[in-house]
């Protein structure tokens, strides 16, 4: 758990979290799997969400035991459909609370399987001046569920991993910032809570994550004056 007073920074995920996609993601690796013959469910995919496409593919490919020679069809076409379908929508109370975490001097970052070009459009485009940093599935060998994009978002804002907060979706993102030293917060966006059960809270929406960091922030600042108190 996070110590109390020394809140620094917040890491999101950004499909599922910030990004209200999981629905148009889904709907592309469905019809790119359809293309050969094969139905998969919501739950399967939602299970694997957090890391890089060809990833996804490669799981999913091997459980059915698909010939390789179809792994790069799927990924292409899973790809091409996605961008086809992509209209950026964000979940309620996203704004409101990156404006908090703004206004109180705590940094923000996303961390995410996405591309970096994914990222950086949404970074110069709806998304600017709100986040301070970007972790993409180019920038680290390891993807989720390793901790690795985890702890370089922490080393990118300068900031220790049990300073920050997590806010994820699914499993292999909790475990990834779990490995990392962090303290996470699930939302209820894809996955009932026995797939969430490794995170430290878990709560319905970004509402609610809002209350759970101001009392956090309450207590960081209560925490502050008793220093001062003991220093005088």
């Amino acid at each position: 758990m996070i110590r109390v007073g020394r809140l620094q920074g917040v890491l999101f995920d950004l499909d599922g979290v910030v990004l209200k996609s999981m629905d148009q993601h889904l709907q592309a690796w469905q019809y790119a799997f359809n293309q050969v013959g094969l139905k998969i469910s919501a739950q399967e995919f939602y299970e694997l969400e957090g890391r890089g496409v060809r990833w996804v593919t490669e799981e999913l490919a091997t459980r059915y035991n698909l010939d390789s020679a179809l792994k790069a069809l799927i990924t292409k076409t899973k790809m091409d459909y996605y961008n086809q379908i992509y209209k950026p929508e964000f979940y309620p109370g996203l704004f409101e609370l990156l404006t908090l975490l703004k206004k109180k001097h705590i940094k923000t970052a996303i961390i995410s399987g996405a591309n970096r070009v994914r990222i950086d459009e949404l970074l110069a485009g709806p998304l600017q001046g709100y986040f301070d940093t970007a972790v993409s599935s180019d920038d680290v060998t390891n993807t989720k569920p390793y901790p690795d994009p985890y702890i370089k978002g922490a080393a990118k804002l300068q900031v220790h991993p049990a300073d920050c907060i997590v806010i994820e979706n699914a499993p292999l993102g909790i475990r990834s910032a779990k490995d990392a030293g962090m303290t996470v917060i699930a939302v209820r966006t894809t996955l009932a809570d026995e797939y969430l059960r490794q995170a430290d809270y878990i709560v319905d929406d970004i509402p609610e994550v809002t209350k759970l960091l101001v009392n956090m922030i309450r207590h960081k600042g209560t925490e502050a004056q008793r220093h001062r108190g003991e220093k005088e």
